[in-house]
């Protein structure tokens, strides 16, 4: 698996900080967080909290970059583009959610059916990768 493959967490991380910094003049200083089944806000959190999204993402970001260039089984490699990516959108739709300041029940089952999702495909290519 090549560098290029990195292209997709980079960017998921770089839609989230653009997201953020197009919208952060409009917003307020507190956020709604923590919604309900029904979508409401059942928290709140200061708009600076929302610049930890995209430095998170690229945390993990780096992190799964480093450790895929010390690993030498390409399931393995491969598994945490896809983990890495899932990890992303997960903090992107977070972040998403808190700029629409709302959310529907349906929506909010998608940040764990993506991390499912991307946790069941890493797995997949870890057995791939063990079999050949």
């Amino acid at each position: 698996m090549n560098k290029r493959a990195w292209i997709i967490p980079i960017l998921i991380v770089a839609v989230n900080a653009l997201a953020i910094l197009i919208r952060w003049n409009s917003l307020p200083e507190m956020l709604p967080a923590h919604f309900d089944l029904q979508g409401n806000a059942a928290g709140s959190m200061p708009r600076n909290t929302l610049l930890f999204y995209p430095l998170i993402s690229a945390i993990v970001c780096g992190i799964a970059h480093a450790v895929s260039c010390r690993v030498s089984k390409p399931g393995l490699r491969k598994g945490l583009v896809i983990l890495t990516s899932g990890i992303g959108l997960v903090i992107l739709s977070s972040t998403m959610v808190t700029l629409t300041s709302g959310t529907t029940p349906l929506f909010m089952l998608a940040e764990p059916v993506i991390l499912l999702a991307a946790i069941v495909a890493f797995v997949i290519c870890l057995v791939k990768g063990r079999k050949k």
